[in-house]
């Protein structure tokens, strides 16, 4: 089994999150849920171990990404392929009466009707757009039943449906609003967004419109995980690691997330199997030097960042807000602990001599920056949060 770096983990891959998980599951009871956080946390694999419970909770779930769509007939039309009737169908003769065990659990959700699917539902008017019937089906669908509606990078989509329509992205919105809110409702979505999910609605006037889910934030490995996690994949790769060479791994990684864990383990076991023609062929024990070894040939490997992190930003960021995320970046690198908002805005005052443009500017890209997982903010500071990404910048960029 390889080490997933950048992939979704899946199976015996996918580790921990058994807090988060449960919380989840507790929150589901009476919420609709926005999981949100910086990239690389692996939301994506987490929605899909939350798809792989459900069916042993007796949910019904699909797991739908709609990074790939920009419009709103092609987000209905996702839904409804993800759930088409005949599986709905399926679902409630397989289910029967464990339906109504499930549904009592449910805190928020007033049925007109006691029992038995269908009771007290009520579907409010749709607006007059063309995907008002598929839409109005599919709410019919899915409604009286517990159908657990997993979305997927669901920012993405709404930045590019605001960029093509922003009257169309309120009415769906509010469309999506009016069914989670609706009497008899018995399913549950949730979303998966970026920290910047809320800044992007109040650019738009349209935080009501979500302001009714439950903000779960996603963060990094806790310190246990991360060994637990770096010791069970070291010992399937077949070699030995004491925890003192893990803690060092887990040391040099900083933000523990499991992408740049997983990045810097596949590097270390990639320097050991290097030098093992120097050693006992039966001798696969890390050390602490092929983390440091391994750790600074990443930092050599400019393609795999420029086309991660410094490329991304160019295809996301139009002129002159790109500019100010670079500078922004290079200065940040220069000083392990981070700087002031204040003090960025000082470096920047060559590039823009206007204050109130210049704040405006770093302000936007700032959320950019933290929404992607580039910085983090503690204690007033922005830093960067994984110590391989500001040592890299460091040696290229700044």
């Amino acid at each position: 089994m390889s080490i997933p770096v950048g992939n979704k983990a899946q199976g015996k891959a996918f580790f921990d999150r058994e807090r988060e998980r449960e919380d989840i599951w507790r929150y589901l009871e009476g919420n609709h849920i926005l999981l949100s956080g910086p990239r690389r946390l692996g939301k994506t694999s987490l929605l899909q171990r939350l798809a792989e419970e459900a069916d042993e909770r007796d949910w019904l779930p699909q797991l739908v990404d709609v990074e790939g769509i920009d419009t709103a007939d092609a987000f209905v039309a996702e839904l409804n392929r993800a759930f088409p009737d005949d599986s709905v169908k399926g679902y409630l003769r397989a289910a029967g009466a464990k339906i109504d065990g499930l549904l009592k659990r449910f805190k928020k959700v007033e049925l007109k009707v006691p029992g038995g699917v269908g009771g007290g539902l009520e579907l409010q008017a749709l607006p007059d757009t063309s995907w008002a019937r598929p839409a109005r089906d599919l709410q019919k669908r899915l409604s009286p039943i517990p159908a657990l509606i997993l979305i997927d990078e669901f920012t993405v989509f709404l930045e590019k449906l605001l960029a093509r329509d922003q009257a169309e992205t309120k009415r769906l919105l509010g469309w999506l609003r009016a069914w989670r809110l609706g009497t008899g409702v018995r399913c549950r979505f949730i979303f998966s967004g970026s920290i910047g999910f809320h800044a992007l609605l109040d650019r738009y006037n349209l935080s009501t419109q979500v302001n009714d889910a439950y903000d779960f934030r996603l963060g990094p490995f806790r310190r246990e995980a991360a060994l637990e996690m770096l010791a069970e994949e070291t010992r399937r790769e077949g070699w030995q690691a004491s925890e003192e060479i893990l803690a060092h791994l887990c040391a040099r990684t900083g933000w523990l997330s499991p992408f740049y864990l997983n990045l810097l383990l596949t590097s270390t076991l990639d320097v050991a199997r290097d030098r093992k023609p120097e050693t006992d062929s039966c001798n696969r024990t890390l050390r602490l030097a092929d983390v440091d070894d391994a750790y600074d040939r990443l930092l050599t490997n400019r393609s795999r960042f420029i086309h991660w992190w410094y490329q991304r930003l160019e295809r996301d960021l139009p002129q002159p807000e790109l500019g100010y995320a670079l500078d922004t970046l290079a200065h940040t690198a220069r000083s392990d602990a981070g700087l002031t908002r204040r003090q960025l805005l000082n470096h920047l005052q060559k590039r823009e001599p206007d204050p109130d443009l210049r704040a405006r500017r770093l302000d936007t890209v700032l959320l950019k920056l933290e929404e992607d997982g580039y910085l983090g903010k503690q204690d007033q500071r922005f830093l960067f949060l994984s110590f391989l990404l500001r040592d890299y910048w460091k040696r290229n960029h700044a």
